[in-house]
């Protein structure tokens, strides 16, 4: 069974406790005595490896043990980018918060995508905000990012508002209406949500300074959205 690792707890001398996300749900099972250094599956003990692994139940636990596992993908690489370290922590942060238990195997996907693209050497920052609009989307707080909020229009569009869920055409903008974004900041938000994977073939339309308003406004919509704080953006957003 393939999965990723979300979190982790030690749990007696050696064991832990592992939280994982195949593609079809979310559960925990018990490693006996992967703490210590000699243990073959030492490995797990890093957040967001993916793993191909066999459990089984245990009379003497309510916890599944496991019985194998092979590596397939390391969160960890050798060359300390912060800011790839940094992503991970944004990417694990959400993954454990946004979504509930039974919710949280619908993130495998973009998870996995995020990570490849990562060590790929993708912009971190267009990374992080595709995997973030996804996981808004996920979490219910989807915006509308194709036509105005109000009447439906595709042309004219002047305006985007997180506290009201979308895009204003000139015709329906109301004086008082709450501007996010400019203009370029408005095509990066369209792009985030509607890009089909981590490719980021657009990355060098848009400035740090775009990136970072976006990140700054989304982190913010994502608290007043869903009601988490993704904690580790604070390392992200410069």
């Amino acid at each position: 069974m393939k999965v990723i690792i979300l979190s982790k707890t030690p749990y007696k001398e050696k064991d832990v406790i592992f939280n994982a996300i195949s593609e079809d749900k979310y559960f925990s099972f018990r490693a006996r005595g992967v703490i210590d250094n000699k243990s073959p599956y030492v490995w797990l003990n890093n957040e967001l490896t993916i793993a191909d692994i066999e459990v089984s139940e245990d009379k003497r636990s309510k916890y599944l043990s496991l019985k194998e596992a092979k590596p397939i993908s390391s969160s960890l690489i050798g060359d300390g980018d912060l800011n790839y370290l940094f992503s991970l922590s944004v990417i694990g942060e959400a993954a454990n918060k946004m979504l509930d238990d039974d919710e949280k195997h619908l993130m495998f996907p973009y998870i996995e995508g995020a990570l490849k693209a990562l060590k790929e050497k993708k912009d971190y920052k267009m990374v992080i905000l595709i995997f973030l609009a996804n996981a808004t989307k996920l979490a219910g707080a989807e915006l509308n990012v194709d036509s105005c909020i109000n009447c439906g229009s595709t042309s004219d569009i002047v305006a985007f508002s997180f506290a009201d869920g979308g895009f204003y055409c000139r015709k329906c903008l109301e004086p008082d209406t709450p501007i996010d974004l400019n203009s370029s900041q408005m095509h990066l938000i369209r792009y985030i949500y509607r890009a089909p994977n981590f490719s980021c073939v657009k990355t060098d339309k848009f400035t740090e300074q775009d990136k970072n308003a976006v990140l700054h406004s989304l982190r913010n919509y994502i608290i007043d959205a869903v009601g988490v704080y993704i904690e580790s953006l604070k390392k992200i957003i410069k």
